[in-house]
């Protein structure tokens, strides 16, 4: 998947990887959830795209996800974390 094919759901920033390693190396994934409404879909491929970044051997370290749920809804916070963890058990498997 290109980035140029979904620019204009990146530009949203709904996910973003910040360059930041974790104590066993590992990416730290961020997702800042607002009060607007969070479109699982458009979240889900750039969490697709933003995972399918690293090399193979990046994501063996394995990563280390931040949910910040202080502007968002609890329910909106479970149903990212119930997808994050079909979304990162598939691609680091």
């Amino acid at each position: 998947m290109e980035a140029s094919v979904i620019l204009p759901i990146l530009k949203k920033k709904l996910a973003f990887l910040s360059g930041g390693k974790d104590r066993r190396s590992g990416l730290i994934l961020t997702i800042p959830l607002c009060l607007e409404q969070t479109s699982m879909d458009e979240l889900s491929v750039t969490l697709d795209y933003l995972l399918s970044i690293p090399s193979e051997k990046c994501k063996a370290r394995g990563f280390t996800v931040i949910v910040d749920g202080r502007k968002s809804q609890w329910n909106v916070v479970k149903t990212v974390v119930l997808m994050l963890q079909v979304s990162v058990l598939f691609i680091c498997s």
